[in-house]
């Protein structure tokens, strides 16, 4: 059997927020592409098309699923047994390894966990039509890393440039946040990809903005400062990463990221109370006492720190939003992403925070982090969404992107980079506001739908800034 005579065919459902390159996709299509001809379908960018389901000779349909996107899953396998029966249909993703009994009420076979380390049996499996039910690859120190080959992605530049190509360098979390899915899809384990690796991949980034997506990269300070020396050799035109705040307390790290052309480091802030950080098991990362003198310290070496907000935490008060905004916009953090608290079905915290609140809804596609799905013991749901839309209106207003900048200490040109980056970035929260989804989550299905296309100020304003990045490298 050869890829000339058979096909594999990856879907990428529906979701919101869009826009974002999915790295796990673009793994998994790699490993494929020596034995198939693969295709990798997004239909963020266009509505369904049945001669996708008839395509002749194909061997098998790959849906990555997640809880928001079940719906789709199940319409689109639904339709391909009917149009293709001789096809196999795959679920892999984050809900397969959730919930997997329930996504094999639809799916002819489920991938736990990462693809990558079953990917030689399940192909083999695959050709001989003797898939299993279930198939689950470890996070071990004995996996294969694939590297990403971008030329498998048509039409990379419809996709948002300003946050960048992915990168993975590691994988797994050494740390223990109850709300998080990482042990749950690469257990606890932390592995560290191999420099030679990296080095046969970093060619196709040349150019390019680098978003190094593993969750915690800090956590080996020799291995930050290799991957930083080979992004400074690749002609990237920057970086970003995402570390625990206390890592960063680290010069000799510090001065390998500025060297390198790091422009931010996203940490999961989550909260500026540290009740509301005990109550998700971050106490032991995250020390409220010390978050202002190491932002302080990152933006001396002229690199930016983002922030995570968890929405609806334990502790949360009448001033917690209005304290939250003064504090991130007097240390000038770039931006800040908004999550709502979710403990996500077929996890232990799932069943354990019943203990200390109520869940709102107990439909599956509602809990993707945009939506208020958990509610602990004293709070208010409706405060928490007028609290939450005051704060978006506030911190991305322009003025309020532009008085930020001043409270970093920035050139003139990365002043004009930090406000770029906003518009781009702020366009998601602006869009919950728009249709009101924080007070009528039912429209966020029209998000959801809607094919994605960037507006002309969004492609504006990226090309001016992948200009001012390469600007900075030159002068």
């Amino acid at each position: 059997m050869t890829k000339q005579h058979e096909n594999v065919i990856l879907i990428d459902l529906p979701v919101f927020p869009k826009g974002v390159i999915s790295l796990s996709l673009l793994l998994v299509a790699r490993c494929f592409s020596k034995t198939y001809n693969v295709k990798i379908i997004d239909l963020n960018f266009a509505k369904e098309d049945d001669n996708l389901y008839t395509t002749r000779n194909t061997a098998m349909y790959g849906l990555k699923v997640s809880s928001q996107s079940l719906p789709y899953a199940i319409t689109i396998t639904e339709k391909i047994k009917r149009l293709n029966p001789s096809s196999k249909i795959i679920w892999g993703g984050e809900l397969p390894s959730l919930l997997p009994e329930l996504c094999l009420q639809y799916a002819h076979s489920i991938v736990q966990g990462l693809f990558e380390p079953i990917a030689e049996r399940f192909i083999t499996d695959l050709q001989a039509n003797q898939l299993q039910a279930k198939y689950h690859g470890d996070n071990s120190p004995e996996q294969t890393f694939t590297a990403a080959d971008f030329s498998l992605l048509p039409h990379a530049d419809k996709y948002y440039q300003f946050m960048g190509y992915p990168m993975e360098t590691s994988r797994g979390c050494t740390e223990k946040c109850i709300f998080c899915m990482v042990h749950t899809m690469q257990k606890k384990n932390y592995n560290l990809k191999a420099l030679d690796s990296l080095k046969e991949n970093i060619a196709q980034y040349k150019n390019k903005f680098i978003n190094v997506v593993d969750y915690n990269f800090g956590v080996n300070e020799r291995h930050v400062v290799e991957v930083a020396q080979l992004i400074k050799d690749s002609g990237a035109i920057g970086w970003m990463a995402e570390m625990c705040i206390e890592l960063l307390d680290n010069e000799r790290l510090l001065q390998a990221l500025k060297d390198s052309r790091c422009k931010m480091i996203y940490c999961g802030l989550e909260s500026i109370d540290q009740s509301g950080l005990k109550s998700v098991h971050k106490m032991n990362t995250n020390h409220v006492e010390n978050y202002e003198r190491i932002i302080r310290k990152v933006q001396q070496y002229e690199i930016q720190v983002a922030a995570g907000v968890i929405l609806g935490l334990e502790g949360t008060h009448e001033n917690t939003f209005d304290e939250l905004f003064k504090f991130y916009q007097r240390m000038g953090i770039i931006y800040a992403k908004l999550t709502f608290l979710t403990y996500n079905p077929g996890t232990k915290a799932h069943e354990y925070e019943k203990k200390k609140g109520v869940y709102l809804t107990e439909n599956i596609e509602n809990y993707d982090g945009n939506q208020l799905t958990f509610l602990p013991a004293g709070l208010d749901a409706d405060y928490i969404a007028k609290g939450t839309k005051a704060f978006i209106k506030k911190y991305y207003s322009g003025l309020g992107i532009i008085n930020r900048s001043f409270n970093s200490t920035l050139s003139f040109w990365s002043r004009l980079e930090f406000i770029l980056f906003n518009i781009c970035y702020r366009e998601v929260y602006f869009q919950w506001l728009r249709l009101d989804t924080l007070n009528q989550p039912n429209n966020l299905k029209f998000l959801i739908e809607k094919p994605f296309k960037k507006s002309r100020l969004i492609q504006l304003a990226e090309k001016t800034l992948h200009w001012v990045r390469i600007k900075q490298i030159k002068d």
